[in-house]
This record gives C-alpha cells, sequence and structure tokens, in this order.
C-alpha cells in the first residue's frame, strides 16, 4: 500500500524568538511569545539547506581514501513578501539586520495551531542579515530575501517542553 502522502500546505509554522532558555527543550510560553512569520514567508521561501562538512582520516597506509562526518552547517534564507501600509510589515521589520534570535520551525501540523508541549521543532540560533530587497515585476508582490546566519549549535531535533 502506497500510502498517503504528507502535504506541507498550511502545515509549517515558522517562529523567531528574541529569547529561548533551551535549544532542545525550549518551553511553549516562550516559543508562542515569539514572533510567527509564516505568513510573511513565499510559499517556496523557506530555505534550510543542511551540509555537512568531511574529515580526512586516509593515513599513509590507506589504499583509498577515507573520510568521517565533520561539522554540520546551515543555510537559512527567508525570501519574504512585503505589506502595504497601512498594514503591518511584520515579516520585514521582525527580520531587520543585525539581531540575534532564534528562528524555530514546526513542520506537519497546522500552522494556525499554537506552540505545545511535545511538538517537534527545529531551532536555529541566528543572526539576522541584511534585507535584500528583489527585483519587483508585473503581478508579483514586492519580495526580500534574508539570510540567517547561524552562529550557535541548532537543534534540529528539538522537542518542545
Amino acid at each position: 500500500m502506497a500510502g498517503t502522502d504528507l502535504l506541507g500546505d498550511g502545515m509549517i509554522k515558522v517562529t523567531i524568538c528574541a529569547t529561548l532558555s533551551s535549544v532542545s527543550n525550549p518551553p511553549a510560553s516562550e516559543l508562542n511569545a515569539g514572533i510567527d512569520i509564516q505568513d510573511y514567508i513565499m510559499k517556496d521561501g523557506l530555505g534550510i539547506e543542511p551540509d555537512q562538512a568531511s574529515v580526512d582520516n586516509t593515513s599513509l597506509a590507506s589504499k583509498s581514501d577515507t573520510e568521517r562526518a565533520g561539522t554540520p552547517s546551515y543555510k537559512i534564507e527567508i525570501m519574504g513578501k512585503r505589506k502595504k501600509p497601512p498594514t503591518p510589515d511584520v515579516g520585514y521589520n521582525t527580520l531587520a539586520p543585525g539581531q540575534d534570535v532564534y528562528c524555530a520551525v514546526r513542520r506537519n501540523k497546522d500552522n494556525a495551531l499554537p506552540w505545545v508541549a511535545g511538538d517537534e521543532a527545529e531551532v536555529y540560533p541566528v543572526e539576522t542579515g541584511i534585507r535584500q530587497k528583489q527585483q519587483t515585476a508585473r503581478n508579483e508582490v514586492q519580495k526580500f530575501k534574508s539570510k540567517l546566519f547561524n552562529h550557535t549549535d541548532a537543534d534540529i531535533d528539538a522537542v518542545v517542553a
């Protein structure tokens, strides 16, 4: 039996928090005090690309190159959309450059629901980069790109406390 495909539509929550007491077990109350920005991100605009360095462990006696898994890294970019005044431009303002914040992502659960204990989460301690205004085009919303620089160990398997 092939089963039903797991869809992402409306099932991704992205919250920016000024502080979290734990990256691995962030309290639901602290996540719910953050700013939800999924409504301000383009449908394909959450880019989190994990990578892992390799460590060469080839010895002089080796007959082939060998390596081990090294440290992970995360390239994080958000493609946001701007809001027309007088509507608050929440996504753009929240991702102002030079802030040390936490980007928390929850997948596979309705994004309108609050964070609760037991939720699976990805938590990235990041510094917000410059907001890069994107070229405008007819029949498109105005967009901006923001890079988030992961400066401390992330936990991609965090569980909400």
